[in-house]
Order: C-alpha cells, then structure tokens, then sequence
C-alpha cells in the first residue's frame, strides 16, 4: 500500500504533460509544469535527476501511445500491459530519488493534505453561513460528504470495473449526491445554491 501511496506522489511531482493543441489544455499543462517547477526546488533535484525524470516520463508517455494504438489485443491484455507499463514506470522512477527527498515527499504530501483539510473546512463554514443552515443540516451534510467519499474512494480502487463503467457508477453516484441533498435543504436554501452556481465557473468533475 504505501508503495502504491508513493507512486502517486511521484506521478504529481515528476510528471509534465505538454499538450498545445487546445488552449485550455495548455494552460493546464502550465500549472503542472508550475507544481511540478515548485516541487522541483523544494527536492533539489540536480541537473541529471531532472533529465532522468523527464525522459523516463518521455518513455512512459511514447509507450502508452503505442499501446493505446493496438487493436489487436483483447481488453483483458490491454489492461495486464497496461498494469505493467505504470508498475514499471514507478519503478524507474522511484529510483531517481534519494531516501532524503522521499523522506520529503512524505512530508510534503501530509501538508498538502492538511492544508486540504483546512480548506474543506471552510468552505463548509462558508456554506453554513451563506445558507444559513442549521446545526442539524450542518451535521446531516457533513455525514453524507464523508459518506460520498468512501464511495467514490472505493469505485476508483475497484478493478473488476472498466472505465466506461466506473464513469456510469461515478455519475450514478453524483446524481443521488445531489438528490440526497436536496432532501436536506429548504426550498429558499435549494434557491439560493443555485443562484450560487449560476455565478460561478462551470466545473468539470471527473473521475481519475
């Protein structure tokens, strides 16, 4: 598990997807590449580390394209290689790094994630107030938050689901979300949520 934990940590910080196709997909890849810039300095990776990483990412990339492309495989192989491409690739890269900057890694990852927390925690308060909801509506919405996570959690880790049916699953799940918390909302709080949306950018929710 924590092998798993890290490779997710060295995907955000190491990989840099250049897409200039679409506009909107560059200014993406402009984040990341800023994060990904950020965190490079904070692990002070030298010269030679940054240019491992970039071309073991190179690799990756050019190595899913490839087998993005075969249409002569069934799905159940599609996915075995694929399985083995990212084990691989974390491979690599987890050798890239000292013991130090992992040790650093951890460390940042326990920040981001506290900091998440401090901003989730806001942004309910900041719901509390703007809706002016009760204690009892507080504490229903909390619960039901906490709830749609592990369900969402536990959908990503299932592998006996395809994409296609775990995008389904994810919508169906967003659909009874919202409809769930309708139920605990009154109609002037229903009215001014979605006063709220209309005036805010449209997300795009996914799932990854």
């Amino acid at each position: 598990m924590k092998k798993i934990i890290f490779s997710l940590i060295v995907l955000v910080f190491t990989i840099t997807i250049l897409q200039a196709q679409h506009p909107e997909k560059r200014m993406q890849g402009q984040q990341r590449n800023g994060k990904s810039h950020m965190a490079h300095q904070q692990l002070n990776l030298s010269e030679e580390q940054k240019n491992k990483l970039k071309s073991l990412n190179e690799e990756f990339r050019k190595n899913m394209t490839e087998l993005k492309k075969k249409d002569d495989i069934t799905v159940k192989e599609w996915k075995t290689r694929m399985a083995d491409l990212k084990k691989q690739h974390n491979s690599n890269l987890q050798n890239v790094f000292t013991p130090e900057q992992k040790s650093q890694m951890e460390k940042m990852k326990l920040e981001r994630k506290q900091m998440a927390e401090i901003d989730a925690k806001a942004r309910m308060e900041k719901m509390n107030l703007y809706l002016g909801l009760s204690k009892e509506q507080s504490e229903k919405l909390q619960k039901q938050k906490m709830e749609m996570q592990e369900k969402v959690k536990a959908l990503k880790s299932n592998s006996s689901m395809d994409p296609q049916m775990k995008k389904e699953a994810y919508k169906a799940l967003m659909e009874k979300n919202k409809e769930s918390m309708k139920s605990i909302l009154t109609e002037d709080q229903k009215k001014k949520m979605q006063e709220k949306k209309r005036h805010q950018p449209r997300r795009h929710d996914k799932l990854s």
